[in-house]
């Protein structure tokens, strides 16, 4: 509802000016669903963007010609120098010859196909058009779960459509997932990989030298659960399950090394001493990352011991902040709050701080650990078995995962071990306070900025115009600020949208993995006026990988 306030802000000089202000809120979903896991019925479109993920481009300064094998060399080069363009490369082939020719800077690409097109033995001309990857999984849950449920907004969240593009993979980097083990038999899981190096530390260790693997080091536990299912399953299905297998859920590696060590019993509880020999066996056994979803108020030297012996080998560890309403103590947990640990907090799906995540100095990052309505989708399963293979969990264990999943497919780009902290808390996408704080870190995890090594654009907001397919900006976009709030101010007056736009790849185009909201009326803005509490709900991008670009939105600037 729009708020206009006659009287003039003492703190703000309007000088003609009108000034609008308000909160960008962000929806890590494309659209309104029912909340999961029970949902029922078809979902409710709020605002339709399911638009191409790579709107058709092409170089604005080539065109490709093909000619007749018949036209003489001399005839074409003549009717390319004719034009003043040049030609920069060529290919033969049996049916013609292929001509990629760079245009003049006066003329644009429509102009000079025209020209080609009438050229004697010119078979046809077209644009160079550009190429993009499309790595959007085919995993049956990952837009949409059971009864129009909401499926893996936590990826989306962190920009992997666009991380995907840059690297798919982790196949040669070693993750331990130090956990309650994992399900071996899970369709979403290649089995063999899991039975390679596992280890189960659970009632087996009876030494009091942690090194001392007694007991069985060789295989994961396949039982070791209660009726509250799988939570090592799920952690490690969010960093590794198998992806574009047409089944089941996405895991943030296509093809993860997972080595899981149980640590943890049929309670999802176990004591620092399994997690230190977890830790140990784990870093002796060639881990390059550490995931542990797990954590202690108490901080007691063998922990400490070993996590310093996997970092001086170095083992990236990343472990939870910590879900303090199961203890009432809203402080970093350890392991988490070793200096060589990444701390990692939760979020909800609004980016927003849960409200049982851990805050304090030590925390570096947040990741999506979702909470309420709507938890993290994953591998799942009861009492050692498969039974539901799919359910929702919240806490910052997921949000562990996720930033473990970001770590892996670093390394395997070429990021050093000892760069990985600096390249994931450097790229964060800022929220709460400007800067570091203890609520959310360095901010949160995008692993399309970090694979980059540079930020990406934050979401500008500005007032606008529309067409079907076209927005058009009526003022100059203004960033958000870390919190979320804005502020335009400038001469404006007539009747205009609101519109909030995050453009994750930077490509000036509203498509697959941008976020992007518009207010569902105009409203009327006049000059030497203030309105406040104007709020635009921004919404995920959802990538179309089915060719059609007829429902692509673009940008356009008014004179």
């Amino acid at each position: 509802m729009l708020s206009a306030c006659d009287n003039i802000d003492n703190d703000f000089n309007l000088n003609g000016n009108t000034k609008i202000t308000g909160h960008v809120i962000t929806n890590n979903r494309s659209e309104y669903v029912e909340p999961a896991p029970s949902s029922q019925g078809n979902s409710k479109s709020i605002i339709s963007l399911r638009v191409n993920s790579r709107t058709p481009q092409f170089i604005e300064d080539e065109v490709i010609v093909k000619y007749e094998n018949s036209t003489q060399i001399n005839s074409m080069n003549n009717n390319v120098k004719d034009s003043g363009s040049q030609i920069s490369n060529e290919i033969e082939t049996r049916s013609g010859r292929i001509v990629k020719i760079k245009i003049p800077e006066n003329k644009t690409v429509k102009e000079m196909l025209k020209y080609f097109e009438k050229q004697p033995g010119v078979i046809y001309a077209e644009p160079n058009y550009i190429a993009y990857a499309q790595a959007v999984p085919n995993d049956s849950y990952y837009e949409e779960f059971a009864n129009g449920a909401i499926g893996q907004w936590g990826l989306w969240a962190i920009n992997m459509d666009s991380a995907w593009d840059e690297q798919r993979n982790s196949s040669s980097v070693k993750v331990a997932v130090i956990d309650s083990g994992i399900i071996l038999d899970h369709p979403d899981f290649d089995s063999s990989d899991l039975t390679e190096d596992g280890a189960n530390f659970v009632e087996t260790s009876k030494n009091e030298d942690p090194r001392d693997y007694i007991g069985n080091d060789t295989i994961t536990d396949d039982t070791p659960l209660d009726n509250d299912g799988s939570h090592g399953t799920h952690v490690a299905g969010i960093v590794g399950a198998l992806t574009d297998n047409s089944l089941g859920v996405a895991g943030m590696s296509w093809n993860a090394d997972l080595m899981p060590v149980r640590v943890l019993d049929s309670t999802q509880s176990g004591d620092t001493f399994h997690i230190a020999e977890g830790i140990y066996y784990a870093a002796d056994n060639g881990a390059d990352i550490i995931n542990l979803s797990l954590g202690s108020t108490g901080d007691p030297d063998h922990l400490q011991e070993a996590v310093g012996f996997a970092d001086r080998e170095g083992a990236v560890l990343i472990a939870a902040s910590g879900n303090y309403k199961d203890s009432e103590n809203d402080s970093v947990y350890y392991p988490a709050a070793y200096s060589e640990v990444i701390a990692v907090g939760a979020v909800d799906i609004n980016n927003n701080r849960t409200d049982y995540s851990t805050s304090g100095p030590e925390l570096d990052l947040v990741a999506p650990g979702g909470n309420g309505d709507y938890g993290i989708l994953s591998t799942w399963g009861y009492d050692g078995e498969v039974k539901d293979g799919y359910n929702y969990m919240s806490g910052t264990s997921m949000a562990s995962a996720f930033v473990s999943g970001a770590a892996a497919l670093l390394l395997e780009s070429g990021v050093s071990s000892a760069n990985i902290k600096n390249r994931l808390v450097s790229t964060a996408y800022d929220l709460g306070n400007s800067g570091k704080d203890n609520e959310y870190g360095y901010g949160m995890l995008d692993v399309y900025g970090a694979l980059l090594g540079e930020k990406t654009e934050v979401p500008n907001v500005f007032v606008a115009s529309r067409t079907d397919n076209t927005i058009y900006r009526e003022s100059t976009p203004v960033e958000i600020n870390s919190d979320g709030s804005y502020v335009i101010a400038e001469e404006i007056e007539g009747s205009y949208y609101l519109v909030a736009w995050r453009d994750v790849n930077g490509n000036g185009n509203i498509d697959g993995g941008d976020f992007f909201g518009i207010t569902d009326n105009k409203s009327y803005f006049e000059p030497e006026t203030i309105y406040e509490e104007q709020d635009i709900n921004m919404y995920y991008v959802q990538p179309d990988t089915s060719g059609s670009s007829s429902s692509s939105l673009s940008i356009g600037v008014n004179n």
